[in-house]
Parts: C-alpha cells; structure tokens; sequence
C-alpha cells in the first residue's frame, strides 16, 4: 500500500516524495507572495531577494533541493540502520515536516538551510560509523558552518560543536579539523565584508547581535491551529520514536546506538535553545523537524499497517492545511 510510508517500496516512495515537493514549492513559491521574508541573515536576506525576483527558477531550485535531501535522509537512515528494518519512509515523512512549517517569505532560504542540515547529519552519521572520518567531520562542520549566514538564530548550532566532540571522541587532529571546518564560512564572509570596507569583526557581532534580537516573524500568525496540530504530532512521534528504541537499543549495533544519542542530544538542546531564543524562525524550526522525522520511522515500523496509514494521513492532511 503506497500510504503506508513505513513499508512501501522505492518507486512509491518516489512517487510521495515528488508529489509533496512539487506542492511545497508551487504553493510557497511559484506563486507570487506579497508575505516579506523575516530572516535578517546577510546570505539568507539575498536568498530572499532572488527568490521575490525570480519565483519560477527559485521553484524549480526548490522542487530539486527537497528531493534530493529526502533521498539523502533515506539513503543516510538505511546505511546506518537506524531502524529494526530498512525503510524509506523518511523520504515521505522529511518534506512532509518543510511542507508544513514553511513559509512563503522564506521558503527557498529554508530549503537550502535544510539542505545544510540533511549534509552535516549524513557527514556526522558516516563518522560515527568510519575510522576515516576526517574529511567527513570537516564537511560537516562546513555545512554547520554556513547555516547562521542564513538564518541568525542557527548561530546557536556552535553549541553543538562540544557535544559532537564528545560523541565522536575527537582527537587533537580531528578537535581542530572540526573548529575550522565551522568557523570557515564565517571567516570567508568576513574576509568579503572587509574587503568591501567594513571592519572584520562586524560580521560575527552582527551575527550574535541578530540571534538575540527578536524575530520579525510574529508568533500568532505563524503558529496557526494546523502548525500548532503539526508540530504536536511530529513531537508525538518524536517522542515514541526515541521510547522505541530505548526499549530496542540493546539490538541495534554500536555505532547506531552511537547516531540515535547524538539524534536525540542534538533534538533537545537545539529545542532548548531555539525555545529560548527570541530570534527563532520558521527556518530553525524546520532544522529540528528534519531530524525528528529521520527518527520518525521507527515509530511507523511497529505500528500496525493500518494504524501506521492513519497516523500519516493525519500528517499529511495537517501539514497541506498548514501549507
């Protein structure tokens, strides 16, 4: 059965992954908004700016982007083994999360700022598994990097630069790979401002300045009834999904056991501190979304064929009403 995403096979899943991403990028994309863009991140204010100038390009940009992500989420899931049984229900349930959280205004920055997300979770989860990790860890790092020059409030993923230090028990080598794989993207930007005028340092104090002041993306017209719906049933399976394989973890191999804690770290202190922030944005929500749906099949898998077809039709009906 095509709707139930936990066990269908590779063409059905395809087939769910192209129909999501064509109606995420044609209803806040393709067609014109008059919504403005709230990001105040230097690359994502231009990301913004093409997208308003050239809606079809940036659509088609968008529709390319999703798809590929989807099939990296699934692709990085089924390597790794995350699940009792390989599945490709990630590929369903990721553009389901950027179909119901998005918005029109930034619709293209978010995607490509999941795309970042999608590639430094594939990087990291490859290092979990490899003793040949240094090239990963750095283009992770350089994804993680790149993501606050796009959105402000993701300054605060540098927070998750120790926790990936212990996960992966760095070396001295690999310690440093990793601080100047994140640090790169904002030093290369710096480099450009200064040599446009400015002075060096204003880069990284407008970057912390942006992430503590108050996003202009108002919290009652974004959090809507069907985001508000969404957002409880991705938290729901969230947290039945991370149940799971607590209860499941003695059968999983080390390094998947190793992936799920850095998952369900990762989930709770960006959470936290996106909760906190004043700065947060439709687009840091999505980042965190996009990894509760990585761990989203777990859940789908022990459920009975019905109940699993039901629970995604559910989804699925919130996140187009949401959209």
């Amino acid at each position: 059965m095509i709707l139930d995403v936990a066990r269908h096979k590779l063409p059905e899943a395809v087939i769910t992954l192209v129909i999501i991403a064509l109606a995420t990028v044609v209803c806040n994309i393709a067609m014109p908004s008059s919504e403005a863009a709230v990001t105040t991140a230097p690359l994502g204010i231009a990301i913004a700016e093409f997208q308003q100038s050239h809606n079809i390009i940036s659509a088609l940009l968008g529709f390319v982007l999703i798809f590929r992500l989807s099939m990296m989420v699934t692709r990085m899931a089924v390597r790794s083994h995350l699940y009792d049984v390989n599945s490709f229900g990630a590929m369903s349930i990721v553009p389901l999360a950027i179909m119901a959280l998005t918005t029109p205004g930034d619709a293209l920055s978010t995607i490509v700022v999941a795309m970042l997300a999608v590639e430094a979770m594939r990087r990291l989860f490859y290092a979990f598994s490899s003793e040949q990790r240094m090239n990963a860890i750095f283009t992770a790092m350089l994804a993680m990097g790149a993501m606050p020059l796009m959105d402000s409030a993701l300054f605060v993923v540098i927070l998750a630069l120790p926790l990936i230090i212990v996960a992966l028990r760095c070396s001295l080598r690999d310690l440093i790979i990793a601080v100047v794989g994140m640090v790169l993207p904002i030093f290369i930007y710096a480099y450009v401002v200064w040599c446009s005028g400015g002075a060096f340092t204003d880069t990284i104090a407008m970057l912390y300045h942006n992430m503590l002041e108050p996003s202009q993306l108002s919290a009652k017209a974004y959090l809507s009834a069907p985001r508000l719906a969404a957002l409880s049933l991705l938290l729901f399976i969230g947290l039945c999904s991370v149940v799971l394989y607590a209860s499941k973890s003695s059968s999983l191999k080390p390094a998947t056991r190793h992936i799920w804690d850095f998952m369900v770290s990762t989930v709770v202190l960006l959470g936290a501190a996106l909760m906190l922030l004043p700065s947060t944005t439709a687009t840091s929500m999505v980042v965190v979304a996009i990894v509760v749906s990585t761990m989203a099949p777990m859940l789908f898998l022990r459920l009975g064929t019905l109940t699993a077809v039901l629970l995604y039709m559910a989804l699925a009906t919130i996140s187009v009403v949401a959209m």
